[in-house]
């Protein structure tokens, strides 16, 4: 397995390998290895089988690699630069370099064996380009106790640092968090100062990156997740379905439902909506009534167990 990015920070795309080489180890494969910070100067294995994630394939020799996407690149790009006005030159470099990825991405899955797909939006993508299969973002259900406590209280997971989507959706948190002033939120992982100063009301817990990051979540009975508008998700995130396996409800924004099936999540359509979902929430059995909704939406659909075994399969295929 290769990918561009250092597996020892934790990130979107670290966390989709994290979860894939956990159930395959789980379920009896153990031919398999990482090598991270993949690039066109890697030592390259011979007489193997490479599962490339995202645009690593380019990196490989043709027909020498199952390609795994996380998302459509281009796409998320192309969206990003609405957040500039037409005047901004970087409204105009995202919207060319956008080109330019999307040239590289269709060529990566034209020479890939096979892709992998991490949702049913981006395999509609990609159907017609190559032969591809549906392995969605999931966890190992068991993992993960159900919450508790009787009082609302809202988990926020980072991390919050300047080029993520967590940090981009400030303004979003922000509304909430002023304007229910009786609400906690526990804000979890890595925060930078700006973001933090920010949020500096009485009702916001900073914990920074925390060791048992399971057990701090569940303490919490609500995710609050919005994305900023800019934002082009086309596969659920990790740490929403953590929360649901959790049972805890979750809250995001048109742009966070993105990639997911409908009525999984509670979204808000508006900074208003997000505060009013919220306040609903301040009920017990509302809150309990959506907590186990998802955890049975996740323990059947989002299960690692399960999709795992379509990848296995997959390799067996190939490697035979």
């Amino acid at each position: 397995m290769v990918t561009e990015y250092p597996c020892h920070e934790p990130s979107g795309s670290t966390m989709r390998i994290k979860w894939e080489l956990e159930a395959l180890k789980r379920n009896g494969f153990s031919q398999i290895s990482i090598i991270d910070k993949f690039n066109k100067n890697s030592i390259k294995p011979n007489d193997c089988l490479f599962h490339a994630q995202q645009l690593s394939g380019r990196f490989l020799k043709k027909k020498s690699y199952i390609s795994d996407l996380h998302g459509i690149a281009f796409e998320e790009m192309w969206h990003k630069s609405f957040q500039y006005p037409l005047h901004s030159w970087k409204r105009w470099g995202f919207r060319t370099k956008s080109h330019l990825v999307k040239k590289m991405e269709e060529n990566t899955w034209k020479n890939a064996l096979h892709l992998i797909c991490a949702s049913d939006i981006i395999y509609d993508r990609v159907k017609n380009v190559q032969g591809a299969t549906v392995v969605r973002n999931s966890v190992k259900i068991d993992d993960y106790p159900t919450t508790k406590g009787d009082e609302l209280k809202v988990a926020v997971v980072g991390p919050f640092l300047p080029g993520t989507q967590n940090y981009q959706a400030l303004d979003l948190i922000r509304y909430c968090v002023k304007n229910l002033t009786d609400i906690e939120f526990v804000f979890i992982g890595s925060t930078n100062e700006y973001f933090k100063e920010n949020l500096k009301f009485s009702n916001s817990t900073f914990l920074g990156k925390v060791e048992n990051y399971i057990e701090t979540l569940s303490t919490c009975n609500v995710l609050l997740s919005p994305y900023p508008e800019s934002s082009y998700l086309t596969a659920c995130p990790t740490k929403m379905l953590e929360a649901g396996a959790c049972q805890m409800t979750v809250v995001t924004n048109e742009s966070g439902a993105r990639g997911s099936p409908d009525n999984l999540f509670l979204v808000g359509k508006s900074k208003n909506d997000l505060v009013n979902k919220l306040l609903d929430l301040k009920d017990e059995n509302t809150r309990k009534t959506y907590g186990k909704k998802i955890r049975s939406e996740i323990e059947k659909n989002y299960n690692s167990d399960v999709e795992i075994k379509k990848l296995i399969k997959l390799y067996r295929e190939l490697l035979n």
